[in-house]
């Protein structure tokens, strides 16, 4: 690590391998004099945003919470695909789950000086439930020397030719974890059942890999359509631009994104882009018609037939007018780096910085490390009981659905994260 870094103790989350959760087990952490800081940016979805709140309390300290998680679908990625289909399974969950974690978070960032998101949609979205202190919308940054490196080889070539198909036909790509939540399995079947029929040499490319992957590979089997849908499995990162760059269209269908890397690496790529409006990620970076094409992505069986068939409309209206294509790219291009650029995007975090020390100087916060140790023991077990429990139930909720198995192929993209 970095010099200058210090870890916290911390327990594997078994659903996502190379995940841990901070744990306050070690002496050492309870003790407030030995941090000392300027600011906590707190870029955690967990409890660990309790630690910087009695850190504000005890020292002072400005805390500037970041929240990249939407509720309404996080825990959904935790549950077995069989207990995910049963409605009756998300309205229980509703209630004792999301509803008390959204107060729970609410009260904690209002304990706060700030707070940021990566998105217009999650803006409102916390705004309604309550959160008081000023929330900063600040997209992900997109590596530039990753993404604006020279075009390397055309990566779609031997893949497409290998199966004996025409290397000229329409080139479809999604990238992306292979999970339920991404949503892949909706995407096969709108290539399967608009797409092919209507294009016999178009292809549809699904780069990356996951827990899904298996299934996705036998969906595709039982459509019809699985020599022209191709899995890349994992990708070094530093070539994944050469896959947005020589695709026909980039094709993204999940609800479930706060931000959305990949949609944002294809548009900085100046990929030609269909998505759904998801209200949050997909819908802050496409202005459709713009920069990109967003649809609505339907309720109930009826209406995501209908919104499936439109969906392959647009991308076959892409495929057969490339002037259009180019300008919606040209565009997309341009209006990532005004978003994402890491210059942009360090400045935002900078006025977030300095914002978040104003709001506490006017708060008027008196540290407790200057009162009675027992006022000072009495804070800290508070908050390092709800981290603790909190903590501790997701280490165990965790252990519901199986963890992707690893697969040696290259490198993991940021993606994949």
């Amino acid at each position: 690590m970095p010099p200058g870094t210090i870890a916290l103790p911390s327990v594997p989350l078994r659903t996502y391998p190379g995940v841990h959760l901070p744990m306050p087990l070690e002496s050492y952490v309870f003790d407030p004099m030995r941090w000392d800081f300027d600011i906590c940016f707190a870029q955690t979805t967990t409890l660990l945003v309790e630690f910087g709140i009695w850190l504000r309390k005890m020292r002072g300290t400005p805390l500037l919470c970041v929240n990249t998680t939407h509720l309404a679908a996080a825990y959904d990625v935790l549950l077995p695909e069989r207990i995910s289909r049963i409605g009756a399974v998300h309205t229980v969950l509703h209630k004792t789950l999301r509803a008390p974690m959204e107060r729970l978070f609410v009260d904690l960032y209002n304990q706060g000086d700030g707070l940021v998101v990566l998105s217009e949609g999650l803006r409102d979205y916390w705004r309604d439930r309550g959160v008081k202190v000023p929330i900063h919308v600040i997209p992900r940054m997109v590596p530039e020397d990753v993404f604006d490196r020279s075009l390397g080889p055309d990566p779609y070539a031997p893949l497409l030719e290998e199966r004996g198909l025409d290397v000229r036909g329409p080139r479809f790509v999604c990238a992306g974890r292979h999970t339920r939540e991404k949503s892949q399995h909706r995407l096969i079947r709108i290539f399967a059942e608009h797409i092919a029929p209507n294009h016999p040499q178009a292809t549809l490319t699904l780069v990356g890999d996951g827990p899904d992957s298996a299934a996705y590979a036998a969906l595709a089997r039982e459509l019809g359509v699985a020599r022209r849908v191709i899995f890349t499995g994992e990708v070094p990162y530093s070539r994944i631009s050469d896959y947005y760059r020589h695709a026909t269209a980039f094709l993204h269908v999940s609800l479930s994104e706060t931000f959305g890397n990949v949609l944002s690496e294809a548009l900085w790529c100046g990929s030609p882009t269909v998505a759904f409006a998801d209200g949050m990620g997909v819908s802050s970076q496409i202005q459709s018609g713009h920069n990109g094409l967003l649809l609505e992505p339907g309720r109930g069986a009826l209406a995501e037939d209908k919104a499936n068939a439109a969906f392959a409309n647009a991308a076959l209206a892409l495929a057969r007018d490339p002037a259009a294509a180019a300008r919606l790219g040209g565009a997309a291009a341009q209006r990532a780096r005004e978003r994402s650029s890491p210059v942009v995007v360090q400045r935002m975090l900078a006025n977030a910085f300095v914002n978040a020390r104003e709001h506490a100087a006017q708060s008027g916060i008196r540290p407790l490390v200057e009162g009675p140790k027992a006022l000072q023991w009495l804070e800290t077990f508070r908050h390092f009981r709800s981290w603790v429990g909190f903590t501790g139930g997701l280490f165990a909720f965790g252990h519901l659905r199986p963890a992707a198995a690893p697969r040696p192929k290259g490198i993991q993209p940021s993606f994949c994260a």
